[in-house]
């Protein structure tokens, strides 16, 4: 836990209050007090807020609430005043390293240099003329041509000038530097780069959880959350903009750079993500058929979306795919280079949704599954996300079942995340605490016991651990990470019988995304999640869609490759696809041992 000092005014709040100041909680009811995840401990100024609605008096026990527990989302402040609370200490791993590939830099944006001529009687041309002329341009954003009378007449002989493609950008000193944002936009966190583009030097990396986390811990929630009423758009849109503005500003301070001196962002998402920047509703990616109102690639000024960047920067997206796999996965694709090799290629992109690419010769299919809660920690008795104190693998000991496991940081155990619950269904498979249906088994040691009718199995007691408690992994968080291993299993099974191909056909299998980087293929394998294939086929990717989205960044003939791509992907919807429900119920088993 952490302590925490807050001044509130009449009518704050506390989630947003809290969200204001960096403390984001992750939630799947959009602050509508129904899954309990913003608990807080008020220490001090309890008189000042309101008193515990319905949805409180449900999910806090009468001890709790004496005690000084609330709910962010409910508690308001009837008068102005100070608080101290008490809040969960959460420290993420935020995986921002991807394998970039080699690319030869041609970006959007240079440095020209230029002699400004004063204007005279011999000389009557229109000042925009005289610039335009002289750099071989035909147009100039607006900001900078109503400062360009001062400009031209008070400020040096020398400049130099910002081009893109035929617009000048801005006019300024020579010296300062040139520089790109690449940004991914992930469900649970975004990662920017900030990099130079004169060298295409990465200079610096900033990460954090996505603020829109607050109203919906997966996209389908999200949606939810937006048709509520257009406000809910827009508080979707701020936040996610305050956001990416918060790491442009931590990225180039971190370079000893300003956000002035950025000209050009490419930013890469899925759909959802995609569409909530823009502003775009997001009604008909929540109703049949799920479609994008857009799937052109777009350029848009940055100013246009609140964006913090120099005078008349773009920011480029890169087209979605479709509904449900967005930029990111195009970002993936270039990032990999499977478009330019031979054979069989899978990318499978593991998040909070998880995409799934397939390419057999030059055809392309791709498709997208709901995987996220239970991999990142959610739905699980003592799930916890990649913080530190999280169980992050497991070994259990045949015959004897004695457990051994690590944790990030090295720290107590405090809860178990998406590497190690996989780790451990795998060693309770390999154990014999499973059968193949996913059903415990009572074998003869203490940790496996019955409570209130359902079996768990401690992992760490609460002797050793942080918590407090006995980390325990139950029936159901068993049957939670059936449905999500057996979501990715069914997908890439319907996009493999699409191609004609079989898991023996596949000639590299890239495993891309932050909980992939951390996942033991071995486990993955061993409980149907992933083909199998042999490991020497295997290349794991990190972020891969933040490392496509600097490669677009540094050329802009990777975008021109990446929007020729997404016009051949083929998007298979799962939820129509007969053959994805009856592969769904058969990946719901675990392979036999061996195979």
């Amino acid at each position: 836990m952490v302590r925490l000092a807050v001044e509130v005014r009449r009518g704050d709040r506390l989630l947003e209050k809290l969200a204001n100041l960096g403390h984001v909680f992750p939630s799947n009811c959009g602050g509508r007090g129904l899954c309990g995840r913003c608990r807080i401990l008020v220490l001090e100024g309890r008189e000042l807020l309101s008193r515990p609605t319905k949805q409180e008096l449900a999910l806090l026990s009468r001890e709790e609430l004496s005690g000084g527990w609330r709910l962010a989302c409910q508690a308001i402040a009837l008068s102005s005043g100070s608080l101290v609370l008490e809040l969960p200490y959460l420290t993420y791993r935020l995986v921002v390293e991807g394998v970039e590939g080699p690319v030869e830099l041609s970006p959007a944006v240079v440095g020209r240099q230029l002699v400004i001529e004063k204007p005279s009687l011999a000389d009557l041309r229109a000042d925009e003329e005289r610039i335009l002329s002289s750099l071989g341009a035909n147009s100039m954003d607006i900001e900078l041509l109503r400062e360009l009378p001062s400009l031209l007449r008070h400020g040096p002989s020398r400049a130099e000038a910002i081009v893109r493609g035929g617009e000048v950008l801005d006019i300024r000193p020579p010296g300062r530097p040139l520089l790109g944002m690449a940004i991914d936009i992930g469900t649970t966190k975004i990662a920017a780069y900030l990099v130079d583009l004169r060298v295409g030097k990465l200079l610096s990396t900033s990460s954090d959880i996505n603020p829109q986390v607050a109203f919906g811990e997966d996209i389908m929630s999200r949606i939810a959350f937006s048709m509520e009423g257009p406000d809910k758009l827009i508080k979707l849109s701020t936040v996610l903009r305050d956001g990416i503005n918060k790491l442009v500003r931590e990225a180039c301070s971190l370079a000893g750079a300003s956000p002035n001196d950025v000209y050009e962002l490419v930013l890469v998402g899925n759909t959802v993500m995609h569409h909530s920047l823009l502003g775009i509703s997001l009604r008909g990616l929540g109703l049949a058929p799920y479609t994008p109102a857009t799937t052109r690639p777009l350029q848009v000024k940055a100013r246009d979306l609140g964006l913090e960047a120099g005078r008349g920067a773009y920011a480029y997206l890169p087209p979605p795919i479709a509904g449900f796999v967005g930029s990111d996965a195009l970002a993936d694709l270039v990032a990999s280079g499977m478009y330019e090799l031979g054979g069989t290629c899978m990318l499978i992109d593991i998040g909070t949704n998880t995409e799934i690419l397939l390419k057999s010769g030059d055809a392309f299919w791709a498709c997208s599954c709901a995987s996220g809660p239970a991999f990142e920690g959610w739905r699980i008795s003592c799930g916890s996300r990649a913080v530190r104190g999280a169980i992050d693998s497991v070994r259990i000991e045949p015959g004897t079942y004695e457990v051994a496991y690590t944790t990030i940081g090295g720290a107590k155990p405090i809860g178990i995340c998406g590497s190690g619950l996989i780790d451990a269904v795998a060693e309770f498979y390999r154990a014999g605490i499973l059968d193949a249906s996913g059903r415990m088994r009572e074998v003869g040691t203490p940790r496996l016991r019955r409570r209130q009718g359902v079996l768990e199995f401690v992992l760490a007691w609460a002797s050793e651990a942080g918590a407090g408690h006995d980390i325990v992994i139950t029936q159901k968080d068993i049957r939670e990470i059936q449905l999500a291993k057996a979501a990715i299993r069914a997908g890439s099974r319907v996009l493999m019988e699409k191609a004609g191909v079989g898991p023996e056909d596949i000639d590299m299998l890239f495993i891309a995304g932050a909980f992939g980087s951390s996942l033991n293929l071995a486990s993955a394998m061993a409980i149907g999640m992933c083909p199998s294939v042999p490991l020497s086929r295997v290349r794991f990717l990190g972020n891969s869609a933040g490392a496509g989205a600097r490669m677009m960044l540094k050329n802009v003939g990777l975008r021109r490759k990446a929007e020729e791509l997404a016009k051949h992907i083929k998007f298979v919807e799962l939820a129509v696809e007969k053959e994805f429900r009856e592969e769904f119920l058969r990946a719901l088993s675990f392979p036999s041992l061996g195979a």
